[in-house]
């Protein structure tokens, strides 16, 4: 018989280590499953909300979550509300996500140092109002005095564009010590969208849609292709399918200059930006000479030129709009302008616009002709108070007559402005106030226009 008590113990202890072996894979695969149960619960979700509204200062809302050891966390239908005060005018969320995925570097959690591999982002959505960012921005910069625009005057105009030149570097160049290579660590977007709102009347001022890449932002240089699907402004799609290469040099992420179509006009854009306190981004981009074929203006005007140029800069903290700072230098050569049923031909037309702390300003605006000039200037300051004031520099019956054809609802003939010469006299428009309340003077200590926008529905 003892053969068949060495047979019965073999069995049994095969059973036993059957039954091991089932409890060492069934323990994990059961914790995994209650971790699962337990981080869905309502109670988490809840408290990651709150840990996100700490950090970010916004009501937070997390819909689900759920982790493995193989691909790491996820977090499902993560949102951002708008601030409160907006909330009645835009419902919808300052950030969407559909799904949030962190890849930990695990060897380096189990030594007490949290890193991630990457982030992704499943169509995560921005909805940005500009009333939100007019308040950062003059949160950070004293009150500002009361937009005053002047009359326009008959100064030179302003030099023409420079080409492409980087500005005076606000972020540092990238260390050259050697150091211990690090894995790069990602941020992957799938189906991202950015859109700038005015939130008075729920208009949609600039929407980038269908933006997809894996950018560099950590660990060691690398590069990757980058894609947008569409960029829009008002509403009308400006460009499309814009793809481009960013590179990563620690701290520091490029778009190198690339060629484009804005509009439909060729444009080079370039920009950097660095992983530091506050995120300093630069952007420059340049329009080269190119004619300018003809284009629609308000009121069934059409403007066209011989050629155009022009170049922007842009710089800043990200994070902080009271430091932006921005410059858009434009001229035309041989404008001419069709407008209330008359063609006029400019010798030449230039615009200066910059940015400082908040307060935006047309410096100087000007279309110069022999018979017509107009001439312009305006100020947008970050709490929505606007002054603006054009002038129409011509003989004085030519001026009586643009300004009827143009403003045909004012009583009686326009007021002008004398100048030095009779054989030319001015019809000065001033326009006062706050955005969606404006005050429109039409002629010199002429009659007043009031503006006012309706509350959305």
């Amino acid at each position: 018989m003892e053969p068949a008590v060495a047979i019965g113990t073999n069995r049994r202890g095969h059973r036993r280590w059957r039954r091991a072996a089932a409890l060492l894979i069934g323990l994990p695969a059961l914790a995994l499953l209650l971790g699962n149960l337990c981080l869905s619960s309502p109670w988490s979700r809840r408290w990651l909300a709150s840990k996100i509204q700490a950090r970010t200062g916004l009501e937070a809302r997390v819909s689900a979550i759920s982790w493995t050891p193989w691909s790491g966390a996820a977090l499902g239908g993560v949102e951002l509300l708008q601030p409160a005060p907006l909330r009645p005018l835009l419902t919808d969320p300052l950030v969407k996500i559909k799904t949030l995925r962190l890849s930990p570097v695990w060897q380096a959690w189990l030594r007490g140092r949290y890193e991630i591999r990457s982030i992704s982002l499943d169509s995560p959505r921005v909805v940005l109002p500009v009333e939100l960012l007019s308040y950062l921005a003059g949160s950070a910069s004293p009150p500002a005095p009361p937009p005053v625009a002047s009359p326009p005057g008959v100064t030179a105009p302003p030099p023409p564009p420079t080409a492409m030149a980087p500005p005076d570097p606000v972020i540092p160049p990238p260390p050259q010590a050697v150091l211990p290579p690090r894995p790069t660590g990602w941020l992957h977007l799938q189906n991202a969208s950015f859109t700038l709102v005015h939130a008075g009347s729920r208009r949609s001022l600039i929407e980038v849609s269908a933006v997809r890449g894996s950018i560099p932002v950590s660990g060691d240089a690398a590069a990757s292709a980058f894609r947008i699907g569409q960029v829009a402004v008002g509403g009308k799609e400006i460009a499309a399918q814009v793809a481009t290469t960013l590179e990563w040099r620690p701290p520091q992420l490029s778009l190198k200059p690339v060629e484009t179509k804005i509009g439909g006009f060729p444009f080079l854009l370039a920009a950097k930006i660095a992983t530091l306190g506050g995120l300093p981004l630069q952007i420059e981009a340049q329009l080269p000479r190119q004619p300018l074929a003809e284009f629609a203006l308000p009121m069934d005007g059409r403007i066209g030129a011989d050629s155009v140029s022009a170049s922007l800069r842009f710089r800043g903290l990200l994070l902080a709009p009271g430091t932006w700072q921005g410059d858009l230098v434009a001229e035309a050569e041989s404008p001419t302008l069709h407008l209330a049923g008359h063609e006029t031909k400019f010798d030449r037309g230039s615009t200066v616009t910059v940015l400082r702390g908040g307060i935006f300003s047309c410096v100087d605006a000007r279309l110069t002709g022999d018979a017509l000039s107009l001439l312009g200037n305006g100020t947008l300051l970050a709490d929505g108070r606007v002054a603006a004031a054009a002038r129409i520099v011509a003989p004085p019956e030519t001026a009586a007559s643009i300004a009827k054809r143009v403003f045909p609802n004012i009583p009686g003939d326009p007021t002008l402005t004398p100048l030095a010469t009779p054989q030319r006299a001015a019809f000065d428009v001033e326009l006062s106030g706050r955005l969606g309340q404006l005050r429109l003077r039409l002629g010199h200590d002429g009659p007043i226009l009031n503006f006012s926008n309706p509350d959305p529905p």
